[in-house]
């Protein structure tokens, strides 16, 4: 049966290789940023201060203990929960902020008065990330005198939350594959008529929290679901080691087969890289590069990201959503910094357009995607501005971060808070505030302008290095959580043996086990056993390269078949690829950035000449009356096989009401 044909309305015909050259015409001018005196950097951090406190008070008198504000009315919802979501979401930027008092009353109540005995159905994802993420982080920081900020009487009640929290999850991963369901009863577990249907990033986003959960109780079952789980994903992906966007948690097919970096898979890869910098685990890292090459390769259209068919690559959705803009963050965290910095650009030009970023922008049309107008306060580029800064410290990021803090107070602000920006080309106001605004955008903010101004705050100046969790939530790396002597994560350090170290033998990798190794019990993947004898830690910090896994190691990570549903094994799999895998090297970075480098970073000279206009470029050409894709590939760079194409690709739930985007791209002749 031949997939329905949708016919765009009005739209001309157009080469999207001229539509990325023009989009990339947006992009603000190179010219040094004036220098910032502490001074004034002071005072912007102070400005940023000031707003989170108008929100986080007008929370705390309209609305607490509900969970959100209503921040035009001055009232209060209840959106998760029920359990004073925007308080426990928001008690680490108050320990950043250094208000020892309000943490402090804030830490108390939660532990004397929050319960999750309760019977109701909410998210596994936002549920870990806002609410299991914010009781852990407040724990480590009131429990550990290090931290200046350690509450006499606190008896780990938080953490004994959490892990009743963790166990309510639980039941969700009781599927065939691994993966969890996306809702959960915390009182009487999964409905029986829960959809089986859940998003790469739900089940590939809980390893940071569960994980430091089993360190905290010696419980290992949170860290080993979570593990599984991506075992899950990552073992269903395609042979070009691309993820779609929604699959089956009971029979792993792939319902939703776009592959991008934005809605719904866009943490996947986060989790992947800070699992590894947290823990040492280098499984993580090793799927980590695999995804990220891969998706360098066939998503990333420089500057820009575009969505992709998971098994083709051809392109099915040239657009940006602003979830993409916390990729320049990750990637200055891998190491990967000058493509970073012109995707970076990239996506402010759209800000500065429209004094937000809204949900979605076509980049065809280099306009605002119906259906995707608002801006609810996401931090993503605020996040990926910090890093940037964090890196360089050129002083332009701080003028993105004044005009980002120009426009939330002259467009969003509103009586009791912040608003949503209903329509970012009239600047319409919507009455809530998600509790991610105080947990995450208040906070990168503060922290960019506190860099500059001389940092006085736990994660730059306290006595651990924090990962961030993809709710911003701090995580810090010590060695109760690391549970190795030294591993991979701590920044700009040492790795024991030679510097030319890569994938290559298992010899190497096993040499320099510590005595307090741990670890893992087996655990059985859908696609065979993973023998936990072939898992090792780093032993200490890296400079140079340090030892990856090879194939043999990655069991129970192998492709499925799309038709039987039939696992291939491992071995069979690899040999699709037919390149040794490659190794990591980190540079050691005097502004303590984390920095594993990848060839990736030397490609985006072929990926400009690609959408330059030149002779040798792929041109994707869209029609009016396209119903499929084809690309003019004269130097086989994309190797896209054309008898794929007519596949149906689908689309993401977030962009289902949009009809003015091309559904698919038609060959054509090159008309750039």
């Amino acid at each position: 049966m031949q997939p329905m044909r949708r016919r765009q309305r009005g739209f001309p015909l157009l080469c999207l290789s001229t539509a990325l050259l023009a989009a990339a015409a947006l992009l603000p001018g190179a010219a040094v940023a004036e220098g910032v005196t502490p001074s004034e950097a002071r005072r912007l951090r102070d400005e940023v201060k000031d707003m989170f406190y108008h929100a986080f008070d007008g929370y705390m008198k309209y609305a607490f203990p509900l969970d959100e504000l209503r921040p035009l009315s001055c009232q209060g919802e209840d959106s998760l929960g029920g359990y004073a979501l925007t308080l426990i979401d928001s008690l680490d930027t108050l320990a950043l902020l250094g208000d020892k008092e309000k943490f402090g009353a804030a830490v108390e109540w939660v532990g004397k008065n929050v319960r999750f005995d309760i019977n109701k159905t909410v998210s596994v994802f936002e549920t870990n990330i806002r609410i299991l993420g914010g009781l852990l982080s407040a724990h480590l920081i009131a429990s550990d005198y290090a931290t200046g900020l350690r509450i006499q009487s606190y008896d780990d009640q938080l953490l004994h939350l959490a892990a009743d929290l963790a166990q309510r999850l639980l039941p969700a991963f009781d599927t065939p594959t691994g993966i969890p369901f996306g809702s959960i009863n915390l009182k009487y577990g999964v409905d029986e008529n829960e959809s089986k249907i859940t998003s790469t990033a739900g089940g590939g986003t809980l390893t940071l929290e569960f994980g430091i959960l089993s360190r905290l109780t010696n419980n290992t079952v949170f860290e080993r679901v979570t593990k599984n789980s991506v075992r899950g994903i990552w073992s269903r992906r395609s042979k070009l080691n691309l993820v779609g966007a929604h699959i089956n948690v009971f029979t792993g097919e792939w319902t939703q087969k776009d592959a991008g970096i934005g809605t719904s898979i866009d943490s996947f890869y986060e989790y992947l890289l800070k699992a590894y910098l947290l823990f040492g685990d280098e499984e993580y890292l090793y799927i980590f590069q695999e995804a990220y090459k891969a998706a360098m390769h066939y998503l990333h259209h420089d500057p820009w990201y575009v969505e992709v068919n998971m098994n083709s690559g051809a392109t099915v959705w040239p657009l940006f959503n602003s979830l993409q803009a916390f990729w320049p963050g990750l990637q200055v965290l891998a190491g990967d910094v000058d493509p970073a910095i012109r995707t970076h650009d990239a996506f402010f030009s759209v800000w500065k357009k429209y004094g937000f970023t809204p949900e979605g922008f076509n980049l065809a049309t280099l306009a605002v995607q119906n259906g995707q107008r608002s801006y609810p306060l996401r931090p993503e580029l605020i996040e990926s501005t910090y890093w940037l800064f964090k890196a360089t410290r050129d002083y332009r990021y701080i003028d993105v971060g004044r005009d980002i803090l120009a426009s939330l107070q002259y467009g969003a602000r509103c009586p009791c808070g912040y608003c949503h920006i209903s329509d970012v080309e009239t600047h319409k106001q919507d009455d809530h505030m998600e509790s991610f605004f105080l947990a995450e955008t208040v906070k990168y903010l503060w922290l960019l302008f506190d860099l500059a101004a001389g940092p006085d705050n736990i994660v730059e100046n306290g006595p651990y290095k924090y990962i961030f969790s993809t709710e911003g939530h701090l995580l810090p790396v010590t060695r109760e959580i690391a549970l190795v002597d030294e591993h991979c994560s701590y920044f700009g350090a040492f790795c024991n043996g030679s510097a030319n170290r890569g994938y290559g033998t298992s010899a190497s990798s096993t040499k320099h086990k510590k005595p307090n190794y741990t670890q893992l019990d087996d655990i059985q993947t859908p696609s065979g056993h993973y023998s936990a004898s072939n898992m090792f830690a780093t032993s200490s910090y890296i400079k140079g390269v340090c030892p990856g896994l090879t194939h043999a190691q990655k069991l129970g990570i192998s492709y499925s078949d799309e038709e039987g549903n039939v696992i291939e094994q491992t071995s069979e799999s690899h040999e699709h690829h037919g390149e040794p895998a490659v190794a990591s090297s980190v540079q050691a970075q005097s502004s303590n950035i984390i920095l594993i480098s990848h060839p990736v970073a030397s490609q985006p000279d072929e990926a400009l000449r690609r959408w330059s206009g030149s002779g040798d470029h792929a041109d994707i050409v869209v029609t009016a009356d396209s119903d499929s894709i084809s690309h003019d590939n004269t130097d086989g760079s994309l190797g896209v096989n054309t008898e794929e194409l007519t596949e149906d690709t689908g689309r993401s739930s977030k962009q289902s009401e949009d009809e003015d985007i091309a559904q698919n791209l038609k060959s054509n002749e090159d008309i750039s």
